[in-house]
This record gives structure tokens, sequence and C-alpha cells, in this order.
């Protein structure tokens, strides 16, 4: 997969990631209570199992899409078997690492808002 296809696969996944995860605002005092309450509003509104439905169905489509990968290669090639099971967990591994970022960033995010709001 090419740089430019890979960009463009992150820009949708964090599209939809970021709006699964934006719940309704609420008013908060201090930036930890703040970034506490946005972390918990991201994870436990409606919308939040939508983006946890689409990142099982990524990390599903990742590890069936290596082991067919696999089979092809083994059933038709003649060369000796192999196995890209350590590719598949990297990229499932390098998903999920980057949804927590997202998550994180997202939250902080949010945070500020709330903050530079209550400040003006």
């Amino acid at each position: 997969m090419g740089f430019s296809e890979l960009t463009v696969m992150a820009l949708i996944y964090s599209g939809m990631m970021i709006f699964f995860l934006v719940p309704f605002k609420k008013q908060q005092s201090n930036f930890q209570s703040i970034f506490k309450e946005s972390l918990l509003h991201i994870t436990f509104h409606k919308k939040a199992l939508l983006a946890l439905l689409l990142l099982t169905f990524l990390l599903i489509a990742i590890w069936f899409g290596y082991e067919q990968e696999i089979y092809h290669f083994n059933a038709h090639s003649g060369d000796p078997p192999i196995n890209t099971d350590s590719e598949a967990t990297f990229y499932m591994c390098a998903l999920i690492g980057y949804t927590v970022i997202l998550y994180l960033l997202l939250a902080l995010w949010i945070s500020l808002n709330i903050l530079k709001r209550k400040v003006n």
C-alpha cells in the first residue's frame, strides 16, 4: 500500500472516529476535571459504540486480509509456505496505537475548547 493510499485511509478513519467520539457539551471548573470529564464523555456515550465497532471491524479485516493473502500464496505459488502473522500483528497494533493517540488528542482538544469558552 502506497503512502498516499495510507494517508487517505488515515484521514477517513480519523474523521469517522472523531465524529463517533465527540460527545455533547457540558460545563466544568478546572482543567483536570474537564479533561477527566471529556475522557468519560468520549468513552461512554451513544456514538462511542459505533467507534468501537469500526475499530473491531478494521482489526478483523486486517487479520483476515493477511490470512487470505497467506492462504493464496501458499496454495498457488509452489514455494515453501510463508507466514505474515507478525506483519498483520504490527498493523493491528499500529491501528490500536493510532486510535489511542487520536482518542487522547480529541479529549485534550475538547478540554481546551471548554476551558477557553469558560475564560471568555
